[in-house]
């Protein structure tokens, strides 16, 4: 089965569309049938990565800078309460790559250039480093990046497919999903690469793993027990539990950077939904209110806002949307793909191009 690489759907995804770069997402597979029930079609469970060798588009400027995309446009009424960047995928120029953008949408910079089906950014705690995976659904590997476009590093280097990185809030190590020992699982090591070190083994799928902003858990996705659930791992003694008190069916987890909230996928008729919940496991509810797929949430820095993306108006966007109040805005309008936003976190607020 092609490894699914994210968590978007793609409705020709087996009529062979760069089925390098593409593949439905493994957990939403796993539970096609709960208790021999149907509960989501393939055409609604995605993979997100775009074309690889199958012949992308790619554009070659010049390397190791932040390349502007856009113009630095006025800021526009927004939900955000937020600054900083906001990290993403997009294919807009051809093959997916990782770009930033401020939080309002605008002064988009493309990051990476020649680096094939760029998926999975995430930010180090101190907000001054990303870290992402890049390659083929077979075999990919992880890397670093400063958002100015500098500094590319690569940091694993075999013949196994590694993804999902998450920073320790020290930023020494990062946590990530990979299949090097035949089965999805979950893996940590230093942030030169060194001292790769297995956390979790299951016979089931076990991936999407966040950093707890203690630093005491790591959460992640898994199918074990036959459909997506979050638990959670510690990183030093590999000790499983529940990630909240109570069983949660889900995907896609991410902590507020207090700590107090966990937001995460649930699976809907239309594809996944945003749930919000207390850490306590009190509180659970709907985030936002449309019939469309919303997938992989993001905390803003100040906890008030989420970022996402969705096919709300048909393509896929990015969009925030204000916890409370459940009001959404689109930050991009691309006709291709945009997607897999993770925010920057309070601390260096490094400027594109700066």
């Amino acid at each position: 089965m092609v490894h699914g690489l994210g968590d978007r759907n793609d409705s020709d995804t087996e009529a062979g569309h760069c089925l390098a770069g593409r593949g439905i997402d493994r957990e939403a597979q796993a539970v096609w049938t709960v208790h021999g029930q149907r509960l989501v079609s393939a055409a609604l469970l995605v993979g997100v990565l775009g074309c690889t060798a199958l012949g992308c588009r790619s554009s070659t400027p010049e390397p190791g800078r932040a390349r502007q995309v856009s113009p630095p446009a006025s800021p526009q009424p927004s939900t955000t309460h937020a600054g900083g960047l906001i990290a993403f995928v997009s294919d807009r120029e051809g093959a997916d790559a990782l770009y930033v953008m401020q939080a309002d949408g605008s002064n988009v910079r493309r990051l990476t250039e020649s680096l094939p089906a760029v998926s999975h950014p995430a930010w180090s705690a101190d907000g001054r480093r990303l870290a992402f995976n890049a390659g083929s659904p077979t075999a990919s590997d992880l890397y670093l990046i400063f958002p100015d476009g500098t500094g590319l590093t690569q940091i694993t280097r075999d013949a196994a497919a590694n993804f999902y990185p998450t920073w320790s809030p020290d930023g020494r190590r990062l946590a990530f999903s990979s299949n090097r020992d035949g089965d999805w699982d979950v893996f940590v090591l230093n942030a030169d690469g060194s001292n790769v070190r297995q956390l979790v083994n299951s016979p089931g799928l076990d991936d999407k793993p966040q950093w707890s902003p203690d630093g005491s858990r790591i959460g992640f996705a898994t199918t074990r027990s036959g459909a997506p659930e979050l638990r959670s791992v510690d990183p030093d003694t590999g000790l499983e539990q529940p990630l909240l008190p109570q069983p949660v069916r889900g995907l896609n987890p991410a902590w507020s950077a207090d700590g107090s909230r966990l937001a995460y996928n649930s699976v809907t008729s239309a594809g996944f939904d945003i749930q919000v919940i207390a850490a306590d496991g009190t509180g659970q509810r709907s985030v936002v209110a449309e019939t469309a797929s919303e997938e992989r949430p993001r905390w803003s820095p100040d906890g008030r806002s989420l970022a996402y993306y969705s096919d709300a108006k048909g393509s896929w966007d990015v969009y925030v949307v204000d916890v409370e109040t459940g009001t959404s805005r689109a930050l991009t309008q691309s006709p291709g793909f945009d997607g897999q936003p993770a925010w920057q976190p309070p601390g260096s607020q490094v400027t594109p191009g700066s």
